[in-house]
């Protein structure tokens, strides 16, 4: 844990166990009462069969009964998205029972809570077989393909640091009365933020489609964000798939973070750029950050009651939007609890209320996929930055890539930095055989196979630098040299060699 002039950071929290071991239960919630919350998603591509799609939700069902666990699965073709509550010995037991039945899910981010109340727990497992995992109507031949286009993913603390520039935008990705309760408040001088201001996930890509919001992300690094993650996953590969095909459409980058507002929270407990609370759909209701006094939470947020305006900042009973094309979530204080139930007709959201107007043209999502598609299939590499990711499985290390025209100025930490944090484990600086100095090469062990692919994508895109000198990246062919470099007694040096 280190602690800085204005924010407090657990660097740990941050980092996904994607490839890992689960996190190891605290002695003090092995005996206790209390239950674990999993958050978890995982697309699959290419799709599951129907019969696949089948047996997963069998599977889940059977897991489920088997480790005693409640709560909401969506069960799509195109994977999982789970809520779920249990024992906490149950729970991680249910995450590695995934993990066996399919190696796809050793990729998986599950994030596990901890210390929750037992009043918290779902009553019974719901399992839905959906089209969908996250409803922005993009499912079948509309869906853009994560393995080419999707955003890189920042952890947590990257993300922060990403906020910080002024010539980035951010992307709430959430829906507007999620946003009403919290948000990301970049620093002065920093990103701007973008609220798309959506009733529901289905507007997302008409937003994107619209000039004022393809001029306002040109020329920018884009950063989106949302609860956990999952939403982030289709819609910046849908900004990645429109940019590819629309001349006038050309942001610097698109990123995403890791475990989303839930992570970032738990990495920066005095709020950090948080303000607010963290809009959940569990019996949580809402996150806040674990150390942060709970009168500055409320101070930061602006929200009112939709019926007599005084501030409010609780979702209950679930009173909704009036209006027949609206029907969100609205804040009701206790006051007018009673006045919302015999009056549905007076309950408007803040959205309806100033009379907002969602963008209306949706983009030719097939026809747009297809175009996409079809340029990066018959681009023609130009060097190995544009190899694809396993295109020979057998021949390539999951975890290894090689960087040539690295900078003589480099060291690990600027390597590292550049890659991301979160993905660098060594670096072997290569030596020049007669004279023994670095010559500008090196190969890098990655934390995983995920990593790997993340970096070879981000690369291919948007190129990458080492202390400001673009360098070239490629994938690492196995063989018998290469297979010692990382050795046992493998010491990891901060400057190349010289001599």
């Amino acid at each position: 844990m280190s602690k800085s002039v204005d924010e407090l950071v657990v660097p740990e929290n941050a980092r996904p166990v994607c490839n890992k071991p689960l996190p190891a239960l605290k002695p003090e919630h092995e005996s206790d009462n209390s239950i674990t919350i999993l958050l978890f998603y995982q697309y699959i591509e290419p799709l599951w069969t129907k019969e696949e799609h089948g047996a997963a939700i069998k599977k889940v069902s059977e897991l489920g009964g088997k480790f005693n666990i409640t709560g909401r699965a969506r069960v799509a073709r195109e994977g999982l998205n789970c809520t779920l509550t249990g024992k906490p010995r149950d729970m991680r037991n249910f995450c590695q029972s995934l993990r066996d039945w399919k190696s796809i899910f050793q990729e998986t981010d599950f994030k596990l809570s901890d210390g929750i109340p037992a009043s918290k727990m779902f009553k019974a497992l719901s399992i839905r077989k959906t089209n969908e995992l996250v409803a922005y109507g993009l499912a079948g031949d509309k869906a853009p393909s994560l393995k080419k286009f999707a955003g890189t993913h920042l952890e947590a603390d990257e993300y922060h640091k990403a906020m910080q520039d002024k010539d980035t935008v951010i992307i709430d990705v959430r829906n507007a009365y999620e946003s009403a309760i919290g948000a990301f408040k970049p620093p002065e001088g920093g990103a701007t933020l973008l609220d798309p201001k959506m009733r529901n996930s289905v507007e997302f890509p008409k937003w994107l489609n619209s000039k004022k919001t393809q001029t306002q992300l040109t020329g920018k690094k884009v950063l989106m964000y949302c609860t956990g993650g999952i939403r982030c996953e289709r819609a910046t590969a849908l900004l990645n798939q429109m940019s590819t095909v629309q001349e006038d459409l050309k942001p610097q980058g698109v990123y995403h973070m890791r475990g989303g507002i839930e992570r970032y929270v738990k990495t920066f407990p005095e709020g950090g750029y948080w303000k607010g609370k963290n809009y959940l759909f569990d019996r949580r209701m809402e996150q806040t950050p674990d150390i942060k006094d709970s009168s500055i939470v409320e101070n930061d947020i602006d929200s009112c009651c939709c019926l007599c305006q005084k501030k409010w900042t609780i979702y209950r009973n679930q009173f909704k939007c009036n209006r027949s094309l609206c029907r969100v979530p609205v804040i009701v204080c206790d006051s007018c609890t009673s006045e919302a139930r015999d009056h549905h007709e007076r309950l408007v959201c803040d959205l309806c209320r100033e009379g907002y107007k969602a963008p209306t043209e949706m983009p030719d999502l097939v026809g747009m996929k297809r175009k996409a598609e079809k340029m990066i299939d018959d681009q023609k590499p130009l060097d190995e930055t544009k190899s694809e990711l396993l295109k020979k499985p057998k021949t390539y290390y999951e975890d290894r890539v090689f960087l040539q025209r690295v900078p003589l100025t480099a060291t690990f930490t600027k390597v590292r930095d550049a890659l991301g944090s979160g993905r660098v484990q060594k670096i072997e600086w290569i030596r020049d055989q007669k004279t023994l100095a670095f010559y500008g090469s090196c190969m890098i062990q990655l934390t995983s196979d995920t990593a790997k692919r993340e970096l070879l994508q981000r690369a291919s895109r948007y190129g990458l630098k080492v202390d400001t000198k673009k360098v070239k990246i490629c994938e690492v062919f196995k063989t018998e040299k290469n297979e010692n470099v990382f050795h046992d007694k493998f010491i990891q040096r901060e400057y190349p060699p010289v001599m």
